[in-house]
């Protein structure tokens, strides 16, 4: 049985945290850069399959370039992630957070390796859909369709294990479920349903999208022929904006779904936690005019590399409101 626990208005009482300011602010900056670059790992694929569909309906080799290119910096961004996620996991072991581990050890044999396992899968699959595109003969369409089919397997199996498995866990260590050690499939799977999980996988998905279409479009200003780059870079910055407007529903339904003690932090029991909040959304709000002046208006590069500055100071706001209102966990 899954159930839901208080917390105290101060730190969580039941975790030995060594608060230190300097790993605490350590731990934003690297956990946004994380969560960035696992954005990217996410969705990268997917967009590389869009460019790769539409290189060849439109006969434009140009395009099938930058498709490779976006799924390279995927798996680029995919090992740089987990070295970053593991540096992270240091740091929390150094702040003495032992709960965060007790928990981890918890799901250790039922859910974590068999996670890691289709983590590691993941990169397996883009990787050789991308040398199968790259130095492969791809001219059948079931070729083709079977390559591009390796990567949707690599996108969704990271978006569907990532979020809930590391939501999962942080939620056990911060005493917000509790369950009957070691956790088994069907436990894990009931907490699957858990609100604050579902919001914050949706929110991780439309973030991936969001932070992916930017990407791709800055690429397609910077490395498509002028009479390809407006309907291209277009688009991908459409698909940056829907996700980002998506946001202020999915955000909000997130806050909501947060334990009393966190929300009373981000709406003004903690100052710092509440400022951080506060700027983070009207940088969200000032990220979505950048968008749509991009997917409608204005395909600038200097108005493209302003909306990646908005959106990596969104995310590593918003980072740093949500782990102080945490306590750190």
């Amino acid at each position: 049985m899954v159930t839901r626990t208080d917390y105290n208005e101060g730190l969580i009482h039941s975790l030995p945290i060594v608060w230190s300011p300097l790993l605490i602010w350590l731990r934003i900056l690297f956990l946004s850069l994380h969560l960035l670059l696992m954005n990217l790992a996410a969705v990268g694929p997917l967009l590389a399959i869009w460019l790769d569909i539409r290189s060849i309906r439109r006969d434009q080799p140009e395009v099938a370039r930058l498709g490779r290119l976006v799924g390279w910096c995927s798996l680029a961004a995919f090992a740089l992630g987990m070295v970053l996620g593991l540096v992270q996991g240091l740091l929390i072991w150094l702040e003495g957070a032992d709960a965060y581990f007790a928990a981890l050890a918890n799901v250790w044999d039922s859910k974590v390796i068999y996670g890691f396992m289709e983590i590691a899968f993941s990169a397996v699959c883009l990787l050789l859909y991308l040398a199968w595109w790259q130095y492969g003969k791809r001219a059948a369409m079931w070729k083709r369709v079977v390559s591009r089919f390796l990567a949707i397997l690599a996108a969704t199996n990271l978006l569907y294990h990532f979020p809930t498995l590391f939501t999962i866990v942080g939620m056990m260590a911060r005493g917000e479920v509790s369950v009957d050690p070691p956790v088994d499939s069907s436990e894990f799977r009931s907490l699957l349903i858990q609100s604050e999980v579902i919001w914050f996988t949706l929110h991780f998905w439309l973030a991936s999208f969001a932070v992916s279409g930017l990407i791709t479009g800055m690429f397609c200003l910077k490395r498509l022929p002028e009479d390809q780059r407006e309907a291209t870079a277009g688009a991908a910055f459409t698909i940056a904006l829907v996700p980002t407007v998506c946001q202020i529903v999915v955000g909000f339904m997130l806050t909501t779904s947060l334990n009393s003690a966190q929300q009373s932090r981000l709406m003004g029991g903690d100052p710092l936690c509440t400022a951080l909040f506060a700027i983070s959304l009207g940088m969200a709000l000032w990220l979505m005019h950048l968008l749509a002046s991009l997917a409608f208006f204005e395909r600038e590069a200097k108005k493209a590399h302003q909306a990646s500055l908005v959106l990596g100071g969104t995310i590593l706001l918003m980072t740093a409101a949500m782990l102080l209102s945490r306590g750190g966990v």
